[in-house]
């Protein structure tokens, strides 16, 4: 295939991550063309920064320096006092630069330890003492958030969560849920975990957050009205 394209092997683009949490792995050399490759703690795929033991430490690390870099842009760019402006400046840039980069793909990489959560959540709290023009630190930033009427960046990672796991059950997504087992009032079965990794993965966070919801929230038949229920529930912005 090389030669019929002309095209020459590349050992430095491929490399191994191996993805266990075994103190004493079996370590197994791969090569190609007889190099071996080396092996990575970290790599990136399809936007996703995975980690080999599956802690998404180093991929909330990227995605938000990168957010806080645009929030840099917007302050060096818009310098006004104007409270109203500035909010105005803010929601235009948050919506096609900040908010992608900390929620592309949420719904795989959603951390469960506060410590990330937090991270994450700085974000959004620095843009709010932006706008607000209030950077004492007896201030209180929650309320800042409440008076500017903005949802959590968690609060959006379960609306996404939810999201998926209403066309994963209408059949929208091509994902495979047969071990799902539904109940009375459209409730799923939460799977049995045995580590804090699964209870917090995909299925067992947005099933809790699922067999919360109202009924009539649950049945919506389309994607569109699902998550106008949602917005109304959850008041997001």
């Amino acid at each position: 295939m090389g030669k019929e394209w002309s095209m020459e092997f590349n050992h430095d683009k491929c490399e191994v991550l191996r993805i266990h949490r075994k103190k004493k792995p079996v370590i197994f050399p791969y090569t190609l063309h007889d190099t071996t490759l080396r092996t990575t703690e970290n790599a990136k795929y399809l936007g996703v920064t995975i980690s080999s033991n599956l802690n998404w430490s180093s991929h909330i690390n990227i995605i938000t320096n990168k957010a806080k870099n645009s929030l840099r842009f917007i302050r060096r760019n818009v310098k006004t006092q104007n409270k109203q402006l500035k909010e105005a400046a803010y929601r235009t840039y948050m919506y096609v630069h900040v908010r992608p980069q900390v929620e592309y793909c949420s719904t795989i990489w959603h951390p469960w330890q506060k410590h990330l959560t937090h991270r994450i959540e700085m974000v959004q709290r620095s843009a709010a003492r932006y706008v607000q023009i209030d950077y004492h630190y007896t201030s209180s930033v929650t309320n800042m958030l409440r008076e500017l009427k903005w949802s959590t960046l968690e609060q959006r990672r379960n609306q996404a969560s939810l999201t998926m796991l209403h066309k994963i059950h209408n059949k929208q997504v091509n994902v495979d849920h047969s071990h799902l087992t539904t109940t009375r009032n459209n409730k799923f079965l939460i799977p049995h975990s045995k580590t804090k990794h699964h209870m917090n993965s995909f299925f067992p966070r947005a099933i809790r957050l699922w067999n919360e919801l109202p009924t009539e929230i649950k049945d919506a038949p389309t994607v569109p009205a699902f998550a106008s229920g949602l917005n109304k529930f959850y008041a997001f912005d």
